[in-house]
């Protein structure tokens, strides 16, 4: 164990890569992305410095098909953000100690939620 292990990035696999890179950067309020490679995959990074690769959808099954899924977020304002800013619909709303967490699809059909506060809480913050 005497090997340090840095996460770098994930994948979201889209059918319009341009528009979820803007996408993402609506819901990160800011960031880059450019085009990495000649088949058109993108690479975004948030404010934070978070990674995500997009790259173009090879099949027709729900995004929630395979590899990661369900990407959660901190920020205080989050049904303002998700229902103004991004144009979404609050599809579930969880409730714990320490406040509200919103469940949305995106245009993609990727189901997000977002907690509406920035505490870590005890679900990280161990």
């Amino acid at each position: 164990m005497g090997k340090v292990v840095l996460f770098d990035h994930v994948e979201v696999h889209v059918d319009d890569i341009p528009g979820y890179c803007e996408f993402l950067v609506k819901i990160f309020q800011g960031g880059r992305h450019h085009v990495i490679s000649d088949s058109g995959t993108a690479m975004f990074v948030s404010v934070d410095g978070y990674a995500i690769e997009i790259k173009q959808r090879k099949g027709d099954g729900a995004p929630q098909a395979s590899g990661f899924c369900n990407p959660c977020l901190r920020t205080e304002g989050a049904k303002a953000l998700i229902e103004d800013d991004l144009g979404c619909e609050i599809t579930q709303t969880v409730e714990n100690d320490d406040g509200h967490i919103y469940f949305f699809v995106d245009h993609e059909g990727v189901t997000w939620h977002i907690k509406d506060y920035l505490l870590l809480d005890s679900q990280v913050n161990w």
